[in-house]
This record gives C-alpha cells, sequence and structure tokens, in this order.
C-alpha cells in the first residue's frame, strides 16, 4: 500500500475539515475585515482603488501564466496517486517556463503593457514575480485538500495573512508612496514564503514528467477561458468603474465586495472540503449520500447568506465608515451573485469530474462577454450600482448554463442533485434580497429580523446539537 493511500485511511471527517476551512478563512477574512478600515483610512481613494485595480490584474495573469494547472490536481488524485510529486514539480516548472516567456514579451513591449494595465512597469514587474512563485503554494493547496491533510493549509494561510497585513501597513505609513507600499507589503512576505514552498515541491519532484504535462493540459488549458472569465465576471467591473466613473466609484464598489467576503468566506470553506468527498463518493457510487449531503450543503449556506444580508448596512459603517455607506446597496446583488457561484459550482465539479473543461469554458465565456457588454451599456448611464446587477446577471446565466448541460450531456451525473430542491432554495433567497433591500430602509424592523433570525438560528443549532458536534 503506498504512503499516500495510508494517509488516506487516517483522515478526519469532512465536517471537520469544513469547519476547520472555515476557521482559517475566517481569521484571514477577518483580518481583511479588521485591516480594511485602517487601508481606506491611510489611503486616498484614488490609491484604494489603484491597489483594487492592481489586484484584480494579478488574479487574472495568474491564470494565464500558470495554465490554470491547478485545476487539473484533484482529478490527478485517481491517476497519479501513486506519482504526485513529479506531477507537481512537473506542472510547477512548466508554468514557470511559460510566465518566464509571457515576462519577456512584457518587457519587449513596455509602453503598450502600461496602457493597458494602466499601472507603471514597476508594479507590472512586481506581478510577475508574485505570480512566478504564486503556484507552488496553490499546488501544495489542493494535494493536501485532495488527501484532506488541512494543517498546513491553515497554518500557512494564517501565517501569510499576518505578515502581509503587518508589512503592508508598516510600509505605508513609513513610505512616502503609499501605493507603492501597500503593495509591496502585500507582495513580498508572500513571495519569499513561497521561494521556500517552490524549492520543496521541485526537491520532491525532482523533475518534469510530460506525461503529466500532457495530462494536466488536456484538463487545464481548455479551462483557462472559464478562469479568464470568472475573473472578467468578478474584476472587470472595478477595471470598467475605473475607466468609466473613476478610482474613488470603485473605491466604494471594492468596499462592498469587502463586506461581502462573509458571503465568500463561507462559500469557499464549504467547497474545499465539498469537493473532494464528492468526488471520491462519485467514485463509489455513493448516490444516495451525495444527494442527503448535497441538500444539507446547500441549505447551511443559505440559512448563513440570510444572516449575511442582514447585517451588510452595519458591515459597511464599521469597514469604510459614513462615507462609503450608500454602498450598501451594492451589497444585495453581490451576496446573491455569490449563492448563484456556490449553486453552479456544484455543477461545475460534476464536469471537471467527467473531465469535460472545454463545455465548462463555453459557459463562463458566454457569461464574461454578456457581463462587458451590460457593463458597457449600464456603467456610464448608473454608475458604479449597475457594475453588481450585471455581475449578478452573468452568474444567473452560468448557472442555467451548467444545469442544462448537466442534464443534457452528463446523463450518469445528471441526477445526483435534486434540482427541485436547488430550484426551491435559489428563488427563497431571491424573494429574501428583494425583502431585505425595504429592511434597509428601516433600521428597527431591520434590528427585529436579526433577532428572529438569531432566535431561530439558536433553535436549529440546539436541536441538531448532537448531530454538529459528530
Amino acid at each position: 500500500m503506498s504512503k499516500s493511500k495510508r494517509n488516506e485511511d487516517r483522515v478526519p471527517t469532512t465536517a471537520q475539515i469544513a469547519l476547520w476551512y472555515a476557521f482559517s478563512n475566517i481569521f484571514v477574512k477577518g483580518i481583511a475585515f479588521l485591516s480594511t478600515p485602517v487601508f481606506t483610512r491611510l489611503l486616498s481613494k484614488v490609491e484604494y482603488g489603484m491597489f483594487s485595480n492592481f489586484t484584480s490584474w494579478e488574479n487574472f495573469l495568474a491564470v494565464i501564466v500558470t495554465l490554470d494547472f491547478t485545476a487539473s490536481i484533484a482529478r490527478a488524485k485517481y491517476d497519479f496517486n501513486d506519482n504526485m510529486e513529479t506531477y507537481l514539480s512537473s506542472i510547477l516548472l512548466m508554468s514557470n517556463i511559460v510566465t518566464f516567456i509571457v515576462y519577456m514579451i512584457v518587457e519587449l513591449n513596455r509602453a503598450l503593457c502600461e496602457k493597458i494595465f494602466s499601472m507603471d512597469i514597476i508594479y507590472i514587474r512586481m506581478m510577475f514575480f508574485y505570480v512566478m512563485f504564486l503556484p507552488a503554494f496553490s499546488y501544495l493547496q489542493a494535494k493536501y485538500r485532495i488527501y484532506r491533510k488541512y494543517k498546513f493549509f491553515v497554518v500557512f494561510a494564517i501565517s501569510s495573512a499576518v505578515i502581509r497585513t503587518g508589512a503592508a501597513t508598516m510600509l505605508i505609513l513609513i513610505m512616502q508612496d503609499k501605493l507603492l507600499g501597500r503593495i509591496l507589503g502585500d507582495v513580498i512576505p508572500v513571495t519569499i514564503m513561497n521561494i521556500i514552498l517552490w524549492g520543496n515541491v521541485i526537491y520532491q519532484g525532482k523533475k518534469i514528467d510530460w506525461n503529466c504535462v500532457r495530462y494536466a493540459s488536456v484538463i487545464s488549458i481548455p479551462l483557462i477561458p472559464h478562469a479568464i472569465s470568472g475573473i472578467v465576471l468578478g474584476s472587470s467591473d472595478r477595471i470598467m468603474i475605473t475607466k468609466y466613473v473613476g478610482a474613488e466609484a470603485n473605491a466604494m464598489y471594492t468596499l462592498a465586495y469587502q463586506c461581502s467576503l462573509l458571503a465568500n468566506i463561507i462559500w469557499t470553506s464549504m467547497s474545499q472540503a465539498w469537493m473532494p468527498w464528492l468526488f471520491d463518493n462519485i467514485q463509489s457510487d455513493n448516490r444516495k449520500q451525495i444527494d442527503k449531503n448535497s441538500r444539507i450543503y446547500l441549505s447551511v449556506f443559505s440559512v448563513l447568506v440570510v444572516g449575511v444580508l442582514l447585517i451588510t448596512p452595519e458591515l459597511m459603517l464599521i469597514l469604510g465608515g459614513k462615507q462609503y455607506y450608500e454602498a450598501r446597496f451594492v451589497m444585495v446583488p453581490v451576496v446573491l451573485g455569490c449563492a448563484f457561484q456556490f449553486v453552479y459550482g456544484m455543477y461545475v465539479n460534476l464536469e471537471v469530474y467527467a473531465k469535460k473543461t472545454m463545455i465548462i469554458s463555453i459557459g463562463t465565456v458566454s457569461a464574461a462577454f454578456l457581463n462587458i457588454g451590460l457593463n458597457v451599456i449600464f456603467i456610464p448611464q448608473y454608475g458604479y450600482i449597475a457594475a453588481a446587477y450585471t455581475t449578478l446577471i452573468g452568474y444567473i446565466a452560468l448557472f442555467f448554463f451548467h444545469f442544462f448541460i448537466v442534464k443534457m450531456k452528463l446523463k450518469e451525473l445528471r441526477d445526483l442533485y435534486n434540482y427541485k430542491f436547488i430550484f426551491m432554495i435559489l428563488i427563497l433567497l431571491f424573494l429574501f434580497s428583494c425583502f431585505v433591500m425595504i429592511l434597509y430602509q428601516n433600521r428597527l424592523a431591520r434590528y427585529i429580523m436579526i433577532l428572529f433570525y438569531g432566535v431561530i438560528l439558536s433553535v436549529l443549532i440546539f436541536i441538531n446539537k448532537e448531530k454538529i458536534i459528530k
């Protein structure tokens, strides 16, 4: 029996893993929450908006130059289980080669790239420096996730968040160029840690196996348009707001997105534990358990999202102060968009398992073009608030696309989820979102609703405490 197999036999439950992921994500995002009021006050709105532009391009670039190889690791478990170290070193070195080639192209076209990125070459260089070593962490994170070894992810995520936030705050205070200080503090500490991880991956794997590269390419390269389009859906709004309305409006919109991190924390924590469990149970043909747990999975997420929607005005005040308070109305479509992301992700998991990755990209690219088209029409006319609704429309379109693809093309997987239950939950969340917009106009009614929600949630937890403890 292989070492990886023996480790799989002594693993915690999926629920325990989800809780640990939730803890680490809450801690990491909690630092982001707590530091946001500091950064919104230390930086001008223009500087805050420009940093948002930097991170948007950084996320975009990371997908392009790494060939999105991370997406292949979960599926590779079933084909390279005894050779995972070589698999990781192979895709890591290949992504580094591509990153270096793209960087050289940028250096040869500096002026053009500065216009495209809307930033000086020094910031573009820092992006490439960060992205070169980022896959080392991403690949190890994916590896440990599929083998349910969560401790590495938790420790690294927490330590890197603490270090980068502290470094950014210190550099903003001591540097005259506060934007440069913010970016240096965010990039340098994590990159140093990633270089150490990079060395570990290369030492363990020792080489490039072109069979591994080809396998990863077949799964991941068709997903690049999907990943890029997903980033477009999540980030193009900020780039286009900066272009059409200005950096200050982008700061308002970005802070609203920061507040939506609560919903994102819930979604990320649950999905990180869900996908490996789902793949294992599909492999075992455990359909009844998948149906049962998928309902619990979606129900828990929905209940927690309702709580996030109720408290978002207070989050806006805490994180940004009164100068950002008007952006609270952006929160409802943003959080509702997270709900549709959560659900369509359940169907994307099935497509990844079936290795139908080209289909995934077709849907996301279409939704991205829809989003950009709507942004061009409505952002100049209605401002940054319109961007939240255009993004929501994109996520709704994606949900329907993946739902019908699984129903029509993946016959062996199409009945794993109860679609009637899923539609019922989404309709209820949509209706509650409309209701909560009215509550935002009446503080007393909303506080009563929060109290009612808290009581109901406490009763449900008490009734199910034994199951929760288990």
